[in-house]
């Protein structure tokens, strides 16, 4: 079983859900749990993956707390009970902008 956190901005595509328990194999890897996540909330698969299932640039998974572009990408693997947060990425200055 692997849980699965969500922001808020992807909560009302999992029926407001702040975190989904998501039953994989053994073996598993991140790009499986994405599939299943998909299979049971479809409205979540186009934010988090593009229509070749590559992870989308501006999502960050964190697999047990590591970003997952660091541990092999969708093909990370995940352990027992493992834990997933989806963090969007954040962009933007400060406003109003520095003095010159």
């Amino acid at each position: 079983m692997v849980t699965v956190v969500l922001p808020g901005a992807l909560r009302p595509r999992a029926g407001g859900r702040s975190t989904v328990d998501i039953e994989v194999a053994d073996g598993a890897t991140l790009a499986d749990l994405l599939d299943v996540l998909a299979a049971e909330y479809p409205g979540l698969e186009r934010r988090l993956r593009d229509e070749r299932k590559r992870l989308r640039r501006y999502v960050n998974f964190f697999v047990d707390g590591e970003e997952c572009r660091q541990l092999g990408g969708a093909a990370t693997p995940l352990r027992g009970a493992a834990e997933v947060a989806i963090i969007p990425s954040v962009a933007g200055g400060s406003w109003p902008p520095p003095p010159r």
